[in-house]
């Protein structure tokens, strides 16, 4: 029913069309980012990590000098993004001025990233035999998901590029040439996954244990493949440890980023894997290949462990029960199923949703693959089963979960439609339109938009407080300390010149700490916090979200009185919003009035 060989027998010139359509889409949504306008807190701290790097910054150096904060504004940042984003400002401010080369920067980025991944995307469906109509439909499937969001213009945070690794790399494992290049491309990914972002490390270590078990399962075909994929590995590791920020040295001691555990364990498991490929590349007994391929798995665990054994529990341990309680726990892309669940039934239902009607045509998918391909569904089905249990424990795995979905929805669709074209009646047409509903995104944002909206998305105020044209006067004026919402730290670095005290990262857990401390508790002892983070000025939002819970969680405390108006004497008003607009309003501090 489906081409033998889908990468020789369907044209590509309607993926080309229907990319060039996602790419136009994208582009249509670029106003706001070629204003400079960023769409979250994490992309602005990019941009102003570029914005650093090219005014002198060092490489290796991160952290971020306007953030005053006790950590001294730490951050566990990749310099990989930058790169990219750098070169584009760099090559476009001589002709059109920094803002202008800025604003191109943030679109072109998530544009680029989009047609790789959708060309990774395709290159993952072909190799599962799935014909065009499901290859259209797998584009069209990621690109009405969650998916879609980490590649519009003004998304330039991490993710997006995590996601276009983890696809390259699996469209290589799923390769039928099984040629070292694919291989090595392979361990490129791995480990620039890494190093991008730790959150992308159960899809490295599932990309890892799908070379091996390649081998395991097929031997020799497979010997030349795993020598190149663990010898590059070794290599690409180094490089990444040695090159992307902050380079080699104790600062590597870390859980939360590319740290010396996961660098040992890399060069462990790469170093054994080549060894095994080298020696042993004509095994025939397959119990002897399996032990084998135990033996390097079970010693890169130990070497993971004995290197920094924290780093097999929850990177965010260390933190303070008051900032996982206050903070953590309600930010959107931490929360578990079960929280999304209860707050926000309507986004739980298309998130999850989308997620197992994916999961379920992996399943389907498998059983009807053909037996030459059974062991690349297998692998779908693997990868996509164990980021839905990542994505049970926090949401933030909704991107590349609904990325791997949209690969096993558009296999069912393109079997379906095969299906009714080869058949036709009313019970094929009825399988394909009953298909089509349960794993298009589509379908399930219908559902959503039927059930009761929940408060999620509400956490930044409708008023405008992040935007350049609300920080205006803000930045006009002699540079300033403010003590910061933890969600307006950001924005108050990126458009202004300014110093902030608080923004949402957890290495920062101190000052997180201070500001729910300051606004939650009593106002009058709110002045003498803020005196302790250097602040001269207050950064206020009469709608932000994040005063409002903390209104909500301390009736009686600062943030609620500040949203009821009740204003104490030392707060003096320095800017507000034009009359009858709604922004962000910044008061001096006066610490000489009783």
């Amino acid at each position: 029913m489906t081409p033998a060989d889908p990468t020789r027998q369907t044209p590509v010139w309607p993926i080309v069309v229907f990319i060039l359509v996602a790419l136009a889409y994208g582009l249509s949504q670029a106003g706001p980012a070629l204003g400079g306008d960023l769409r979250g807190s994490d992309d602005m701290m990019r941009m102003q990590q570029v914005r650093d790097l090219i005014a002198g910054q060092s490489w290796s150096d991160v952290d971020q000098s306007r953030l005053m904060t006790q950590e001294g504004g730490a951050m566990h940042w990749s310099r990989l993004p930058d790169l990219f984003l750098a070169a584009i400002v760099l090559l476009a401010q001589p002709l059109t001025g920094r803002e202008m080369a800025e604003g191109l920067a943030v679109t072109i980025w998530p544009l680029m990233q989009l047609c790789w991944v959708l060309t990774a995307l395709t290159a993952c469906l072909r190799r599962l035999n799935t014909p065009l109509s499901g290859q259209l439909a797998g584009i069209f499937f990621f690109c009405t998901s969650a998916a879609i969001a980490n590649f519009l213009p003004g998304r330039i945070d991490h993710h997006g590029l995590g996601v276009a690794l983890i696809l390259t790399a699996f469209a290589c494992l799923l390769s039928p040439h099984r040629s070292a290049r694919s291989a090595a491309i392979a361990a490129i990914c791995v480990a620039a996954m890494i190093t991008v972002a730790i959150e992308n490390l159960p899809a490295a270590g599932l990309i890892i244990a799908g070379f091996s078990t390649a081998w395991l399962i097929r031997g020799e075909a497979e010997a030349s493949r795993l020598r190149s994929f663990g010898a590059t590995l070794i290599i690409a590791a180094l490089l990444a440890y040695v090159v992307d920020a902050p380079g080699a040295g104790g600062q590597r001691g870390v859980c939360d980023a590319y740290g010396q555990s996961h660098f040992v364990s890399l060069l462990v498991g790469g170093a054994g894997l080549a060894a095994i490929a080298t020696v042993m590349p004509n095994t025939p007994d397959w119990r002897a290949r399996l032990l084998a391929v135990a033996m390097a798995g079970g010693v890169t665990l130990v070497s993971f462990i004995a290197i920094n054994p924290a780093c097999i529990g929850s990177p965010y341990a260390a933190l303070p029960g008051s900032v996982r309680e206050g903070w953590l726990n309600v930010v959107t892309e931490a929360r578990p199923f079960s929280t999304v669940f209860i707050e926000d039934t309507a986004l739980a239902v298309f998130f999850y949703g989308v997620t197992f009607a994916g999961l379920a045509a992996a399943i389907i998918g498998y059983r009807l693959s053909a037996p030459s391909k059974r062991l690349s569904h297998a692998a779908l089905l693997v990868l996509l089963g164990v980021m839905t249990l990542v994505m049970m424990w926090q949401l933030r795995a909704a991107s590349l979960t609904h990325a791997i979905a949209a690969i096993a929805s558009g296999y069912l669709f393109g079997y379906l439609f095969s299906n009714w074209r080869e058949k036709r009646g009313a019970g094929p047409a009825l399988m394909l339109l009953a298909g089509a509903l349960v794993v298009s995104p589509s379908g399930w944002t219908m559902v959503r938009h039927l059930l009761p909206q929940g408060s999620t998305g509400e956490r930044l105020a409708a008023a405008d407080c992040r935007t350049g044209k609300a920080y205006r006067q803000i930045a006009a004026a002699p540079r300033i300390i403010v003590f910061t919402p933890i969600d307006l730290g950001a924005p108050l670095i990126y458009y202004t010149r300014n110093y902030a005290t608080a923004a949402p990262y957890h290495r920062n857990a101190d000052a997180i700490e201070l500001t729910l401390d300051v606004f939650r508790g009593p106002t009058e002892e709110a002045r003498a916090k803020i005196a302790t983070t250097g602040a001269t000025h207050l950064l206020f939002c009469p709608r932000l979200g994040e005063l409002q819970g903390y209104a909500a969680a301390a009736p009686e405390g600062f943030a609620a009185d500040l949203l009821a108006g009740r204003l104490p004497n030392w707060l003096v008003p320095l800017y507000r919003p034009p009359e009858g607009e709604e922004g962000p309003i910044v008061y001096t501090v006066a610490f000489d009035r009783n």
